[in-house]
């Protein structure tokens, strides 16, 4: 049994006539006969009474066409419903993000986003780089943001956003003087850097030693308030992008203590990505949020 089979009963069943219902199907009326024939050998039983004025439905086949007319229905409305309902935009997104991210930037590309796309949930996971990758590696979040270029074999993604790394040190230290501090000129600082986890620590890390130095890490976390704290309290010098440094206008207390210099000598850029996995099935609310973004990463890089 088949859809035809179906088809064809209900078309009979309607037009109360083998021939009727084969004009209409555009098809011989031997090979409907055939059909029903088949169909009703299958069931094993007899569903039309057949007379030379018309053709009636047996008390089985009144049955079998109620089944059959729900069936038909939903095969032929099967597309359209089913692309309907692809269409809608809802769904969860997961992503995740370090926490080294601009928070005003997300929050209002994340607010945007909610407003155009209310349907859809965004579940957000905050680990260091690493982890997000391998999180994306195994399926466990649909796309992730990062802080280094990903590697091209195991990711696709696109370039969101940059913002040059800049010294937060104590205003009794004697770097405080300085407009700009060149890498080199840490060395003998106690320095606050974000745990391992994070790509952005073994990039500083990588490029004090390229320079001819040892860092000396007097602490490692993953939360940027207690990396501020810890330089307040004149127990080191942290390393930040410059979106995240407390300025007067956003933290006037920590200012009092505290000041923030562009570190020069190099240079080093705090880049996102947007990742996912290289031939992996995304949803079409995963779809819905990375056309977004993409859209938008204009509009970031400058901000």
């Amino acid at each position: 049994m088949d859809f035809h089979h179906l088809k064809y009963f209900v078309e009979v069943a309607d037009k109360k006539s083998f021939s009727k219902a084969a004009r209409t199907l555009h098809i011989s009326q031997s090979a409907i006969s055939r059909t029903i024939k088949a169909l009703e050998e299958e069931l094993g039983v007899v569903l039309f009474m057949r007379n030379a004025k018309a053709v009636e439905l047996t008390d089985a086949g009144t049955i079998f066409l109620s089944h059959a007319k729900r069936v038909v229905f939903m095969f032929e409305h099967l597309k359209t419903d089913f692309e309907n309902e692809f269409k809608l935009e809802q769904g969860t997104v997961l992503i995740g993000l370090p926490p080294i991210t601009g928070a005003p930037i997300f929050a209002n590309l994340l607010g945007a986003f909610k407003q155009e796309y209310p349907q859809i949930e965004l579940d957000l996971y905050e680990h260091g780089s690493k982890k997000v990758e391998i999180s994306v590696q195994e399926g466990l979040i649909d796309l992730g943001i990062v802080c280094t270029q990903p590697k091209e074999k195991d990711f696709e993604s696109f370039f969101l956003t940059q913002d040059p790394m800049n010294v937060i040190i104590h205003r009794d230290n004697i770097l405080s003087k300085e407009k700009t501090i060149p890498l080199k000129k840490l060395a003998n600082e106690s320095l606050v850097l974000y745990r391992d986890d994070f790509n952005l620590h073994d990039e500083i890390i990588q490029h004090c030693k390229k320079i001819g130095f040892q860092p000396k890490i007097v602490f490692e976390t993953s939360q940027r308030d207690l990396m501020i704290q810890t330089v307040v309290a004149n127990l080191g010098v942290a390393l930040l992008p410059s979106r995240l440094c407390p300025t007067k206008e956003t933290n006037p207390r920590v200012s009092e203590s505290v000041v923030v210099r562009p570190l020069v000598e190099p240079e080093i850029m705090h880049v996102l990505y947007v990742i996912w996995k290289r031939g992996h099935y995304l949803s079409h609310a995963a779809q819905l949020w990375l056309d977004f973004v993409r859209n938008k990463a204009r509009v970031i890089s400058n901000l």
